[in-house]
């Protein structure tokens, strides 16, 4: 990845491309290339506490100022109220992003290189300049900037007393303050203590300008530095102290230049073009390699949340198509011993105070399907058996009604969901009181994934020689089958139906993106020709050049941007706005039944290399606006999204010619 002068020359520009920087333990460095943080879940150091859900943002930035012949100049870059101060993106010459984050600063002959890496496993960020051209010797200030506060929250207002410097030896400090402790520590320097708050700083990048976005940040002071031409300064930032000689910084920093190479190495794609390299780089950001009782795949940056849905369909992407087996066995233990403890009923996330939130009817039928593509990679083994086991009890669960989800198992093999609650489904947006989308009775994906999930425990059932219950699953499916052609085939329109209520005299004939599943699927419940017509009015009607739109254009609810009152872009989510995770069952759908046309496939997938330039540089953002211009919204980097695009290229694509 690289940028050069005409792509960072201006705010916007240079505000709208963010770096991302991860430690594999729930540690991340999180900002724009200009250094200019805009959203509350940017900072040089966040953390997830041993145990914790929530992230927190210890040090928010460093505020860089040269000296140079009684001139000052401000690398830095804010954004207030009613002005950019100061504005140092107009000394930003080039960004670089491999191995790892790196910027470029030009002053006249003044070179400056700031690069930015977090040492793998450890809840530190390191910060280095590097002078590499000077006509003498400059000075530098370096600033830190504290917030101690959840990522998703702000500084309402300064508070006298409420950080403390607690220690302070040569350039090495400590500041306690809002429960957290954090610590600078430079290389050399001297340090001044000069306490002040950085008031009223805006972060406009945040979706939801409803809610507040000003803050308030803290900084005891500065170190100072006089540096030649050649010198380097690190900088370590980190919630605990760290005695890091030089010989350990350069050692952590080639071991970080070393991960991106053996990333690649370690995947199971050729990962030939600089776009593949960037979207599997990307995807080490979104695992979690801690053995504690929570998942290991966030949602993306910036909700870093964990949820079943998006672990279990971002799983075959993210973990094997990357080469992370491991992770993808771990991922799926551990929400099995969760399910298991909920009477083997997938819980939607897990909340701040651990508690297992039921929601969508849903996540566990993508646990079943997470678990086939995981056998099917690494084959059928012994030491998997309670995957299959659970996957096996998890569609037996499904049989019987599951009261706290609203759903019931029908006479004719199909899923109910008797509520009008959007909660049961993933197009759950409700805006100013009103559902977004309203869908109940036989819902098409979660039918589609239930005939999967039958097929899927028939063949567990034959590997572990279980014939008895091989048959009933056999039995169940092809009933499942035959009701599901019969209640959700529209012959009209040659489609699937998105929703039929079985009470209902009407049915509901919007077209919309979830009946691909059924098409999409390692089982199928529709006939070829009916697949064929799901493929057509999708790309017909629903295709975008970045995703599946959420509704057909043609319909009165249409809203195809993202834009207006926070109530009119909720509507806009799920009635036009387009997700790349559903392309990336799209083109899987359409390769099934057209294999002779990769080359379709691969203009499918072609935009995308424009837009790992902007936004998370190398990631794939969670939405797109249904219409031109197809502007990005919500996770800057989603793990649905992105893991479903390298699913594609490692299950469809690898091996074109």
């Amino acid at each position: 990845m690289y940028l050069g002068k005409a792509d960072v020359n201006t705010y916007d520009k240079g505000a709208g491309r963010e770096y991302l920087v991860s430690n594999g333990r729930g540690g991340y460095g999180f900002s724009t290339v200009i250094g200019a943080n805009t959203r509350r879940e940017h900072g040089l150091l966040v953390v997830r506490p041993e145990g914790e859900t929530q992230h927190s943002v210890l040090v928010s930035k460093i505020e860089e100022t040269i000296f140079h012949e009684k001139k000052k100049y401000q690398l830095s870059t804010n954004r207030y109220k009613d002005l950019v101060y100061p504005d140092g993106y107009r000394y930003l010459q080039e960004y670089q992003g491999n191995p790892f984050p790196s910027m470029l600063f030009v002053i006249h002959s003044i070179l400056l290189k700031k690069s930015i890496f977090m040492p793998q496993g450890k809840a530190c960020t390191i910060v280095k300049y590097e002078l590499l051209a000077a006509p003498d010797k400059i000075r530098i200030d370096l600033r830190p900037l504290f917030a101690h506060r959840i990522n998703s929250e702000v500084c309402p207002e300064p508070r006298k007393g409420e950080f403390d410097l607690v220690s302070s030896e040569n350039s090495t400090i400590g500041v306690e303050g809002k429960g957290h402790k954090s610590y600078f520590k430079a290389t050399s320097g001297t340090w001044a203590a000069k306490p002040l708050w950085y008031e009223n700083l805006i972060y406009e990048q945040d979706d939801i300008p409803e809610t507040p976005s000003v803050d308030h940040l803290w900084s005891p002071g500065y170190v100072s530095n006089d540096i030649a031409e050649g010198d380097v300064l690190y900088v370590i930032l980190s919630d605990e102290p760290i005695t890091m000689t030089i010989e350990d910084i350069l050692s952590v920093e080639k071991e970080c230049s070393e991960r991106f190479e053996n990333i690649l190495e370690q995947a199971n794609l050729p990962a030939l073009s600089s776009a593949e390299q960037d979207m599997i780089a990307a995807s080490y950001h979104l695992i979690d390699d801690r053995d504690d009782p929570v998942s290991p795949v966030y949602t993306g940056y910036p909700s870093v949340e964990f949820k079943a849905r998006d672990t279990f369909v971002s799983l075959p992407g993210l973990t094997l198509a990357t080469g992370r087996e491991k992770i993808a066995e771990r991922a799926l233990r551990i929400w099995t011993d969760i399910c298991k403890e909920n009477d083997w009923v997938m819980p939607e996330r897990i909340a701040p105070d651990k508690r297992c939130v039921f929601e969508a009817a849903d996540n566990g039928l993508w646990f079943v399907y997470a678990a086939d593509k995981y056998t099917k990679h690494v084959g059928i083994r012994n030491e998997d058996s309670d995957i299959r086991d659970a996957a096996r009890k998890i569609t037996d669960r499904y049989i019987t009604d599951i009261k706290n989800l609203d759903l019931t198992c029908e006479k004719n093999m199909l899923l109910k969901v008797d509520s009008d609650d959007p909660l049961r489904h993933w197009m759950d947006a409700v805006a100013a009181g009103e559902t977004v989308v309203h869908r109940r009775g036989y819902l098409v994906e979660v039918n589609a994934l239930w005939y999967n999930a039958l097929k899927v425990s028939e063949k567990f059932a034959e590997a572990d020689n279980d014939i008895p219950a091989k048959e009933k699953y056999a039995e169940m499916a092809e009933k499942c089958a035959e009701s599901f052609r019969e209640i959700f085939w529209n012959n009209e329109k040659k489609c699937l139906y998105d929703w039929v209520d079985p009470s209902a005299t009407a049915k509901d004939t919007a077209i919309r993106p979830n009946q691909i599943l059924a098409a999409s699927l390692s089982y199928s419940p529709i006939t070829d020709d009916m697949a064929k017509g799901v493929i057509r009015i999708c790309w017909d009607e629903l295709y975008t050049t970045y995703g599946l739109r959420t509704l057909d254009p043609r319909q009165d609810k249409f809203k195809g941007r993202s834009e207006g009152r926070l109530d009119q872009r909720m509507k806009a989510r799920f009635r036009g706005m387009a997700w790349p995770w559903l392309l990336g069952e799209f083109i899987s759908a359409f390769l099934k039944y057209n294999p002779t046309r990769t080359d379709l496939g691969w203009i499918f997938m072609r935009p995308f290399n424009s837009h790992l330039r902007h936004r998370c540089l190398g990631g794939i953002a969670e939405c797109f606006d249904g219409m031109m211009p197809y502007k990005p919204h919500g996770d800057v980097l989603s793990a649905m999204a992105l893991g479903e695009l390298l699913r594609v290229l490692h299950e469809n694509l690898q091996f074109d010619e």
